[in-house]
């Protein structure tokens, strides 16, 4: 079995596990929004299945999986780690490009995640 199948499986068997909470509590609902939002307001192109998108396509993209695994998901890093970082069914990550620069999408988005709550703190 190929490593892109088994991450396929992996994925898949979280997706289809019993959910260990009903969905985000009102502080992960807050984060994963702030995520899509920034997705879609970033002049960023998200990179998937080797097509550049720009920020508005990648967040609806990304609000169709949450839309799925939402009941699932306890935590925005959850959000990350499951939906946001790569395809469920090739196992190919999910990139970034800002200018000359690439990233993961799993690096960008957790970046971003820990500006977002470093900021929430000081208020």
């Amino acid at each position: 079995m190929t490593v892109s199948l088994r991450i396929g499986f992996a994925v898949l068997a979280f997706v289809a596990a019993p959910a260990a909470s009903a969905a985000p509590d009102a502080t992960a609902s807050r984060e994963i929004d702030h995520l899509l939002a920034f997705v879609a307001a970033s002049p960023c192109r998200f990179v998937r299945a080797g097509s550049e998108h720009p920020g508005p396509e990648a967040r609806d993209h990304l609000q169709r999986k949450l839309g799925a695994a939402r009941s699932m998901l306890s935590t925005a890093d959850q959000f990350i780690d499951y939906v946001a970082t790569g395809s469920s069914m090739t196992g190919e990550a999910y990139k970034v490009r800002c200018g000359s620069r690439e990233l993961t999408s799993k690096e960008w988005l957790h970046g971003e995640l820990d500006q977002y709550r470093k900021a929430a703190k000081t208020k």
